[in-house]
């Protein structure tokens, strides 16, 4: 009987460490982010066809994929029920065109440092929902990691200077918004993810996410003005690599035996690859203040899951 227990912890275990793997390597890519946003700004995209063309593209690439999956396996991907469509109908409103919008609104209001800031807040919101919604126990490791994880991308993305930081009462109520957003693709994907098949959910989570800020943002003109070949090598880069594979790293992560309130402290390695990428490919300077940032980061991660062997023992 031992045995048996011991082997369905280790199954467990094993099944979270998978997940928390996936998740680190969304974490990757959507550091990469950065870069794409940087390369479109300087050909004349604006924030709104920037978010859209990341959800757009990465929308179109999902299907030569489903369909050769579908051919492959004989299962389809295209099918879903009625229940997991308005699932995906909401998650791509609020975790694709309701963040996109007020993270951009955040970032004209009061800056990308103090958005960038805000938007820290998301394990905040993840950690509250989780203990609301799935009973996840908040200790004190999980307590004292996110108070260290969100120190470390303060003053890695300040550098301690406060003077970078605006203040706007709007702008910060859209990065406090822009948070939660945030949070909500971890709650709301984790709830979707047990109906819908991970390559099924990003398909149609892209989609009316898309739509969503077609709506809004008027993109046809906007294409007609700045379209070029490398316009959309840029695009479909931008749907690739940080958008389509982070999505499907993440959501197929979440869908294993994980704590939610885990998953966004080991998601935050993306502000650490930003900076990395900054360095390496902007040439930008990383002052003392900001490298101790970034160490500080990593070692919230590390603690987080330093506490993770202990509970599958006990």
């Amino acid at each position: 009987m031992s045995d048996i227990k011991d082997k369905t912890l280790n199954n467990k275990k094993d099944n979270a460490t998978a997940g928390y793997i996936m998740v680190l390597c969304a974490g990757v890519l959507w550091g990469s982010i950065g870069f794409f946003v940087r390369k479109l700004s300087e050909i004349g995209v604006d924030t709104g066809l920037t978010a859209f063309m990341r959800i757009f593209c990465g929308w179109l690439i999902l299907i030569p994929l489903l369909l050769v999956m579908s051919m492959k396996t004989g299962k389809n991907y295209f099918r879903i029920s009625k229940k997991g469509l308005l699932q995906c109908v909401l998650m791509g409103i609020v975790t694709q065109a309701f963040f996109n919008l007020s993270y951009s609104g955040c970032i004209n209001s009061v800056g990308v440092a103090m958005g960038s800031v805000l938007l820290y807040t998301a394990p905040i919101f993840v950690s509250i929902l989780s203990r609301l919604l799935f009973k996840e126990e908040i200790n004190a490791r999980k307590g004292i990691s996110l108070v260290i994880n969100l120190l470390g991308c303060f003053i890695m993305v300040t550098g301690g200077d406060l003077s970078v930081l605006k203040v706007s009462g709007i702008g910060i109520l859209l990065g406090v918004g822009a948070g939660f957003f945030y949070a909500m693709v971890t709650i709301l994907g984790k709830f979707t993810s047990d109906e819908v098949d991970p390559f099924t959910l990003v398909f149609y989570n892209f989609l009316f996410g898309w739509i969503s800020l077609a709506v809004f943002t008027n993109p046809i003109p906007k294409i007609a003005a700045v379209s070029s070949p490398y316009f959309w090598l840029l695009g479909f880069g931008y749907g690739l690599i940080p958008t389509v594979g982070s999505y499907l790293f993440y959501m197929n992560g979440i869908s294993h035996d994980v704590e939610l309130s885990r998953v966004p402290i080991i998601a935050s390695v993306e502000p650490i690859i930003a900076t990395l990428i900054g360095l390496l490919v902007f040439s930008e300077n990383i002052g003392i203040i900001n490298a101790i940032g970034l160490v500080i980061v990593l070692f919230s991660i590390v603690l987080m899951n330093s506490g993770r062997k202990e509970k599958a023992d006990g």
